[in-house]
């Protein structure tokens, strides 16, 4: 059992595709409304360490891509308020 922010998708979609390639049982709790789930993997232990370890990677990714898509969010917002503002005149970078 453990716990990780990870998004499995609308209605857990991805949680049959993973217990068909790791042959593995997975029982998915939703912990809080912040996305928070707690994972148990049935099977072999060798099979619920990899599990484990996909899951953690899916988990990472997950959140560089949050992290990346607030900051592309925070990039547009800071140039449509350059645009919409007081138009200076720009000095070329040498």
């Amino acid at each position: 059992v453990f716990t990780t922010p990870l998004s499995l998708g609308p209605n857990q979609v991805l949680v049959p595709k993973i217990e068909w390639m790791s042959q593995a049982l997975l029982m998915v709790d939703t912990v809080n409304a912040e996305n928070l789930v707690e994972i148990t993997v049935f099977g072999r232990p060798t099979v619920q360490h990899r599990v484990k370890n996909v899951l953690l990677s899916l988990a990472s990714r997950h959140r560089e891509h949050r992290a990346r898509a607030e900051k592309m969010e925070q990039l547009e917002e800071f140039l449509k308020a350059l645009a919409s503002g007081p138009q200076n005149p720009q000095h070329p970078v040498a």
